[in-house]
């Protein structure tokens, strides 16, 4: 019993961590996309940044003030909800797999923030901020 709770847990780990609605993307290539915009003005960051290569949609119009150019973005994700399996099968020692089917499932938007840091209008830095990014 111990076992089928065990790997019934890690597969719907497994389905929870895979089943994403957006591109999957590194780290690393999320901060590399996301560096090249260092040494541009925010005007030509707003006009070239595309959040949705990187797996983002934008939640908000861009604040911008002297010293930061703030996104809010969002990435959208779907936690299957395993199918309960048949009691039957747990006693006949079958392992049981959940099954999802694609309308049972939380639709989940993570939210975090993506600030250039500013001198002179000019992006000096990036770090974000939450800890869904």
């Amino acid at each position: 019993m111990k076992f089928t709770l065990i790997l019934g847990c890690c597969t719907a780990f497994a389905l929870v961590t895979g089943c994403t609605t957006t591109p999957m993307i590194t780290t690393m290539q999320r901060d590399a996309y996301l560096q090249q915009f260092i040494g541009q003005t925010s005007q030509s960051i707003e006009t070239n940044l595309n959040l949705s290569s990187i797996g983002y949609q934008q939640a908000f119009s861009p604040t911008r003030d002297n010293q930061t150019l703030t996104y809010t973005v969002i990435r959208p994700i779907s936690i299957p909800a395993p199918i309960a399996q048949n009691p039957a099968d747990l006693d006949s020692g079958a392992i049981p797999i959940p099954i999802t089917p694609s309308a049972q499932s939380y639709d989940v938007n993570l939210q975090c923030k993506i600030v250039f840091r500013l001198e002179n209008n000019i992006a000096k830095s990036v770090y974000y901020t939450g800890r869904t990014c």
